[in-house]
């Protein structure tokens, strides 16, 4: 049996209030990343209270946060004041294959919605990150402890 954290309301209340967003060096970084292609629609996956996606919505037409736990996402709607931002408990159909400009991807999994040429950003707390995508999840893992010997932040 998969053990799920912060599921329950009290864990998705101290998440809100003590887990801390992606450095800015990161943002910079995707953003430089994005700089000639279009800002419509951010998705971030694994969305928690939305800390990473409160700070994506200055630079997207929409973001949209999505989470497997209803407590996590309740706490990310409660805070006010973000008009193009919304959250999803379950992906479903509502997001369509190709449409996605960033897709992040804060220790959580991602699917099919990239579009050609998206980007897509992981991040973890730590090092033991690993790929799983079709056949190429030993290749990427390669390359991303390659990099990661140069540079603090990997780009797929």
């Amino acid at each position: 049996m998969t053990e799920r954290l912060f599921e329950e309301k009290r864990h998705a209340s101290l998440y809100q209030k003590y887990r801390f967003g992606p450095p800015d060096e990161l943002k910079k970084l995707i953003l430089h990343y994005l700089d000639k292609k279009p800002h419509h629609l951010a998705v971030d996956l694994g969305c928690g209270t939305g800390q990473n996606s409160r700070t994506l919505m200055a630079y997207f037409e929409q973001v949209v946060g999505i989470d497997v736990s209803e407590s996590q996402v309740e706490q990310a709607r409660a805070v006010p004041g973000f008009p193009n931002l919304s959250y999803r408990s379950v992906i479903g159909a509502a997001i369509p294959d190709g449409s996605v400009d960033l897709l992040t991807a804060g220790s959580a999994e991602a699917t099919h919605v990239l579009k050609p040429r998206g980007c897509l950003a992981l991040f973890g707390y730590g090092d033991n990150m690993k790929i799983h995508y079709e056949s190429c999840g030993d290749r990427l893992n390669n390359i991303c402890e390659e990099v990661s010997l140069y540079h603090n932040y990997v780009f797929i």
